[in-house]
């Protein structure tokens, strides 16, 4: 655009007030388009609905588009730009220079922007001392910055030398060329630095763009408000001419805006794109929960609008999330009606026969290897994989009572370990709010902990930081062995199992930790993200489920280094083993790439088996959880298993006996992931053949594993009798848990 066309370009006939008012109309109107777009185009289901409800939400994200475009309608006109042009071209000299830092500078920015977070990352991994690392970052960034501005003077000099003599005249003699030059050169080093940086920042001098990569970075509200922005700009533009488009368009436009949001805030669930909206992140979840929160009458957390579903906005005791007390004629959950009462039947003992085989069976001073996995899916090889990725487990399978459809608790390794090892519900144990959550000492009582009051020697080896002593995980362990955890930078992009391994072999063959009675526990985390290369072991493909799937040999591998020692010692035939996950991981089902979020079958679906000396090799299919995993152990170790009205309860039943032979009964398995800084509240539960998955208590999901093992169908509404009978058992479920309250913390992070 040349200069006389940039002036042309503002009406010189339109007045500030009229540009202001084309600019908010404009600002309105191109953010409810851009949010409509964007909402049809990201949600598969009713996508109509999703525009409209898109528009409604974002609609006050148009303040910020606002902020921009009213304040340049107002300064811009005809008789500003070519004052600017002007002084812009006044003399050849400023031409010169102005033109050379629009060719320099957007290139300069972005390379600082890269190397100072690059610098930032290396220095606060660096030391040990967070005061130290913080004055070595800022020193780095000092003379980082100075560096860079010597450098952008010297490549301006080198820019103006190479522009015509008068720049005002030939290639780049337009006021906006150079700097779209500029901007195209910035872009073209962004993109070399998401190219060759990894999903941490690292992997190059602008490694730090790697992050850009991140499959769980939704950059859609960027794209959107960029959408907008763009938009509004136009239209302004076009309205700014007359006064009846200026009035019509700002009319209009809050017309839109308001009957979008009367319709959101009437019947926000009838939509099916609800469920979609609530459950990823953006500007609209967000200005959601703030709408329910201000129209939240009771206080109680929910909302009668915008599909907050509260029954009864006057009474703190009734809302979706609350649990419903069985039998005393209230709806606390607002489901529509008080959940039935429903005996649960103790699980009747074995027969006399079957108790005396296992007590016979099993050895009177057993130890236990235990072994946990992280992010290991349920799919190995043994379970139908085709690849052959796991042969030391398969053959350890082949020997072991093994859970085939096994459930952890939880879908994300702080929510799941320390319930593992205590015998409760997430929400039962002792913890606080932190992403990495924390348990505490007190209220909790660890399987380490049992074993070591009951004379077993207790070691643990683990490569993770969040296996430090202080977020608790370890209570009761006596040998503590987490130096094979990476230092500075390496982070996840390490490979740690074959040190693990390592470990776990030599508190193997040592022969004072193995004289008596001993546990150890081995956490291996390879399987996780960031996925590292193994010469002796090529990648199945080059996806991201093929470098997984590499990952999980290498760990197989390990596993059997340790299972093939333990065959060696003359107290294998008196030793328990057990193998499960933590969690599994997603591979693009469901539209996600990550775990930690959701109870999808591919997240909390885990492989377990366990390995007793003397018990013949059986498969049982009916889905077990984690919450019997624990008394279950203790039966094995014949250590006494607390009763449900103990202090230090177990809320699982032990599975010995259908270990034995006995028909492994069916009854729900319930996973839940307690709300953090990260992710909102979800729970499940599976009675087989059906899931009911609760990521929004006022719309449950319904989904039939048995024909639908991917639950891509949701049988809430076809099937509402079905429904109403999961529902109730689920809420049953809810009213036995003893919940704890979360210690709260500042900030919620860690």
């Amino acid at each position: 655009m040349t200069t006389g066309a940039l002036a042309s370009a503002a009406d010189p006939r339109a007045s500030a007030p009229r540009r202001a008012l084309s600019a908010l109309g404009g600002s309105l109107l191109g953010t409810l388009v851009a949010a409509a777009l964007a909402g049809a185009l990201r949600t598969p289901v009713d996508r109509g609905g999703a525009a409209l409800r898109e528009a409604a939400l974002q609609a006050p994200s148009s303040a910020v588009i606002a902020l921009v475009l009213v304040p340049l309608a107002v300064l811009v006109s005809a008789r500003r730009v070519a004052r600017v042009a002007d002084w812009h071209d006044a003399t050849i000299e400023r031409a010169r220079t102005l033109r050379a830092l629009a060719l320099c500078a957007p290139a300069f920015a972005a390379l600082w922007v890269g190397l100072a977070a690059r610098a930032g990352a290396f220095f606060m991994t660096a030391f040990h001392h967070v005061g130290l690392a913080a004055f070595a970052q800022s020193a780095a960034l000092f003379a980082l910055t100075v560096a860079l501005c010597v450098a952008l003077l010297v490549a301006m000099r080198l820019a103006g030398r190479a522009l015509s003599a008068d720049p005002r005249e030939g290639a780049l003699g337009s006021i906006a060329r150079p700097w779209a030059i500029g901007a195209i050169a910035a872009v073209i080093l962004l993109s070399v630095g998401v190219a060759t940086g990894d999903i941490h920042g690292r992997g190059g001098v602008l490694g730090a763009y790697g992050v850009l990569k991140k499959p769980e970075l939704d950059l859609s509200p960027v794209l959107t408000l960029a959408g907008a922005l763009s938009l509004g700009a136009l239209i302004s533009w076009a309205c700014s001419r007359r006064w009846s488009l200026a009035v019509v368009t700002a009319l209009s436009s809050l017309a839109i805006a308001g009957a979008a949001l009367r319709e959101t805030a009437l019947r926000f669930e009838r939509s099916p794109s609800a469920t979609v909206i609530e459950s990823r992140s953006g500007v609209a979840r967000v200005v959601l929960r703030a709408l329910r929160r201000r129209t939240d009458r009771d206080r109680d957390g929910a909302s009668a609008l915008f599909g907050g579903g509260d029954c009864d906005d006057r009474d703190a005791r009734r809302f979706p999330d609350a649990r419903d007390i069985a039998g005393n004629g209230v709806d606390e959950d607002c489901s529509g009606a008080d959940a039935p009462v429903i005996v649960r039947a103790a699980p009747p003992p074995p027969p006399p026969s079957l108790a005396e085989r296992i007590a016979r069976t099993l050895p009177r001073d057993a130890n236990l290897v235990f072994i946990t996995v992280d992010t290991l899916r349920w799919d190995l090889h043994y379970a139908g994989n085709p690849r052959e990725l796991s042969p030391n487990l398969d053959r350890l399978a082949a020997r072991s009572v093994v859970f085939d459809r096994a459930y952890a608790m939880s879908s994300y390794t702080g929510r799941s370990i320390g319930p593992l090892m205590t015998g409760r519900y997430p929400t039962e144990c002792v913890r606080d709010d932190n992403h990495f959550v924390r348990y505490p000492d007190r209220g909790n009582v660890f399987l380490a902990e049992r074993a070591r009051s009951a004379g077993f020697r207790t070691a643990s080896v683990a490569s993770h930081f969040y296996f430090n002593p202080r977020f608790g995980l370890f209570q009761g362990v006596e040998r503590i062995d987490v130096s094979a955890t990476p230092g500075g930078e390496a982070g996840e992009s390490v490979s740690t199992d074959a040190r693990v391994a390592d470990k776990a072999l030599a508190l193997l063959d040592d022969a004072q930790f193995t004289a008596g009675r001993f546990m150890l526990w081995a956490h291996f985390f390879d399987p996780h993200k960031q996925y590292v290369l193994h010469p002796e072991i090529p990648p199945f493909s080059r996806t991201e489920r093929g470098k997984y799937d590499a990952e999980v040999a290498f760990t197989d591998r390990q596993i059997g280094r340790i299972l093939d020692r333990l065959a060696q010692r003359p107290y294998a035939d008196r030793t328990v083993v057990v193998i499960t996950a933590d969690h599994g991981e997603a591979f693009g089902e469901h539209g996600m790439s990550w775990h930690g979020v959701e109870l999808w079958e591919e997240l909390v679906r885990v492989p377990w088996m366990i390995h007793v000396p003397g018990v013949a090799a059986r498969h049982i299919e009916t889905p077990r959880g984690h919450i019997d995993l624990l008394p279950t152990v203790l039966e094995l170790l014949r250590l006494p298993v607390p009763a449900p009205t103990a202090e230090d309860f177990v809320t699982g039943q032990s599975l010995v006996a259908e270990m034995f032979g006995a028909e492994a009964t069916p009854r729900p398995v319930y996973c839940e992931l307690p709300e953090g800084p990260y992710n909102g509240t979800r729970r499940a539960m599976i009675r087989w053949p059906y899931k009911l998955l609760v990521r929004n208590p006022r719309r449950p999901e319904l989904f039939d594993l048995s024909s639908d093992p991917l639950e891509r169908t949701d049988l809430s509404s076809s099937r509402p009798d079905v429904l109403a009978r999961e529902r109730a058992q689920f809420e049953q479920i809810r009213a036995s848990l003893r919940e704890v309250r979360q210690i709260e913390t500042q900030g919620g992070g860690s």
